[in-house]
């Protein structure tokens, strides 16, 4: 692989995610961004192509603009495509509630996402988290919250366990 992420987004969320890409770049990954990758007379859809061929993971920039884009859709339709064998897409919700990207996409709503107001850096650490393959320290996990609720836990029937809206359920709540 080329690339660590390629970074899907809408162009009009353009300030947020040029930072964003610098930040990825500068905590050491390397980063597929159309401006950083995009050059006068490259045809468009092979160049993304290739990003989405050869970058492990996709970090999208859902809002009501890339909701709303031809492009975003082709870019989240390659990735969507990869995230059936194992664990691609890695979403990041900017402006936009559960109920924004339920409307638009009910499977991108069920993944847990990180949202932009919870800063640049903490995104950074997400995704570098994932890439090392390393869950975050204090965090619960569907196992562990499943667990939790079970005498004797099946691990095997707990890795598909769904989070409902992107969010662990306290233990008042029951796990469907």
């Amino acid at each position: 692989m080329n690339w660590d992420v390629f970074v899907c987004h809408a162009h009009e969320d353009k300030p947020f995610v040029a930072c964003l890409a610098q930040a990825l770049r500068e905590a050491g990954m390397s980063v597929w961004y159309d401006d950083y990758e995009l050059r006068v007379g490259d045809s468009l859809r092979r160049s993304i192509d290739q990003g989405l061929a050869q970058s492990r993971y996709g970090v999208v920039v859902l809002s009501n603009s890339f909701f709303s884009k031809r492009w975003t859709q082709y870019e989240l339709d390659g990735l969507v495509e990869r995230d059936l064998d194992r664990k691609v897409i890695l979403p990041i919700w900017h402006r936009v509630d559960h109920e924004d990207v339920a409307r638009y996409s009910p499977a991108l709503a069920g993944k847990v996402a990180i949202k932009s107001s919870q800063g640049i850096e903490a995104i950074v650490a997400s995704v570098q988290s994932v890439l090392n393959d390393k869950p975050r320290s204090g965090r619960i996990t569907k196992v562990t919250a499943a667990r939790s609720k079970l005498e004797k836990p099946r691990l095997d029937l707990l890795q598909d366990l769904p989070v409902q809206g992107g969010v662990i359920p306290s233990d008042d709540e029951s796990i469907e």
